[in-house]
């Protein structure tokens, strides 16, 4: 029962997590890796679960949705910030290659988003802590769940998204019509 649950609105989220970012973006590719790095955090929050020997239940997937949500946060501010770097055609002297290029974007992405975003992650954490000494079931489950979305969802933005965009990511190359006629 809570298995068909757990995979109807994991899936009605990770669908509207698609078209939002497709709106903001308006990048398919970005997109794409963005919403790849979002499902992780969940498929790595269920091997969790799993891990600690909790089953699936109301809480766990309630918490499973709103991972979704936090999820995006770590890693849609860099797939943006990539998207909005433009990298130089030489560095010092010399011409850079589409892949220098990805990784001059993907450094660039880190650097102007990842302070933040590794702000809003520890004030998460700063906030969930103090449930981590609770007797309650819900409060126990509900920070050991948050604490799984947080390090996976901050590994996931941080070290998988600008590699796999250094390595497979767009360039923004825009073809002005006007010069080519």
């Amino acid at each position: 029962m809570f298995e068909s649950e757990a995979i109807l609105n994991i899936t009605s989220a990770l669908a509207a997590v698609l078209v939002l970012l497709l709106l903001f973006t308006a990048n398919l590719t970005v997109t794409m890796m963005v919403l790849l790095c979002v499902g992780l955090v969940d498929l790595f929050l269920l091997s969790l679960l799993s891990f600690w020997g909790i089953t699936l239940n109301s809480v766990t997937i309630v918490n499973c949705v709103i991972a979704i949500g936090l999820a995006v946060d770590y890693s849609a501010h860099i797939g943006h910030a990539y998207l909005t770097i433009d990298p130089p055609e030489e560095l010092d002297g010399k011409p850079l290659s589409d892949q220098e290029k990805r990784i001059f974007k993907a450094r660039g992405a880190l650097g102007a988003m990842g302070p933040s975003v590794f702000h809003g992650a520890f004030s998460t954490f700063l906030a969930i802590v103090v449930l981590s000494t609770s007797k309650s079931y819900i409060f126990t489950m509900f920070f050991r769940m948050w604490f799984g979305i947080i390090i996976f969802g901050v590994a996931n933005g941080f070290i998988f998204l600008p590699v796999i965009l250094s390595i497979a990511g767009p360039l923004n190359k825009v073809q002005n019509d006007y010069e080519n006629n």
